[in-house]
């Protein structure tokens, strides 16, 4: 036997108390908290794990883009760790990982036509952000995106409240109501006066994946856009599955 499963098997018992306590509540809410997820949602945990997939088509889309080669692991980590998360009851920290993946496809588009900033960025090196005033790395708002021809062109036609950086804002709407999570505002606490614990909740559960589709379905549309040239040189088969199951929404598929 490997002495890792020695340790889990025979040995829990010398777990200092804390520790011991702990790993024994946390074995019991994880056990039952994913178990009624599964029973009641996964069919749909299903589908939302074939969204996560389709970052193995953008992997091997984008394999010769150094960037993709850090970046597009992160963001699958972050979606697959979103449902790990929201499996469990834990549904704020579920949330926090969905504007991770958000914010970690917009760098991927700058920094693809950025590789000296990139290379500072990785290096922890962002003293050029000082004159930027700016929050992240491709400058103020989402201005860089709106100049981006192929986004422009997507745009314009889209209806307006369709818009994902014009009069819509779709972007900076996901991405303000996710920064609730990361803030901690009151509302996206993960526990409650009378519970300590976590647990599924249907309300909370139902509002995290409606977040998840809406945020997936940005993130394959910002992809195709930001490297429409790699999309199109695609299999017609790659090309299809990336849009229906990535974008559930007719108008922008429509529009791609």
């Amino acid at each position: 036997m490997a002495r890792g499963d020695n340790m889990s098997k025979n040995n829990l018992s010398g777990l200092p108390d804390n520790t011991k306590i702990m790993h024994e509540s946390q074995e019991k809410w994880r056990g039952e908290t994913w178990k009624e997820t599964l029973d009641k949602h996964k069919d749909e945990i299903e589908k939302l794990l074939e969204k996560i997939n389709l970052f193995d088509i953008w992997s091997n889309t984008l394999q010769n883009n150094d960037v993709a080669k850090i970046l597009i692991p992160e963001i699958f980590m972050d979606g697959y760790v979103s449902i790990h998360f929201a499996g469990y009851g834990l549904y704020k920290y579920a949330n926090v990982c969905l504007r991770s993946q958000l914010e970690n496809t917009l760098r991927l588009i700058y920094f693809s036509s950025h590789p000296v900033e990139f290379d500072w960025w990785r290096r922890e090196n962002e003293w050029y952000r000082s004159g930027l005033k700016a929050k992240d790395v491709w400058g103020e708002g989402y201005k860089y995106f709106e100049e981006l021809e192929n986004i422009k062109k997507f745009e314009k036609n889209c209806d307006k409240e369709k818009r994902l950086f014009h009069e819509g804002k779709r972007i900076n709407k996901i991405y303000q109501k996710l920064s609730k999570y990361v803030h901690s505002g009151v509302f996206s606490f993960q526990t409650k006066p009378d519970e300590f614990s976590p647990r599924y909740t249907m309300e909370d559960f139902k509002n995290w994946v409606d977040r998840f589709k809406e945020v997936q379905e940005y993130i394959n549309i910002l992809l195709i856009l930001g490297f429409l040239k790699e999309f199109k040189e695609l299999g017609r088969v790659s090309q299809e599955k990336v849009k229906e199951v990535g974008i559930e929404s007719p108008h922008y598929r429509g529009k791609l």
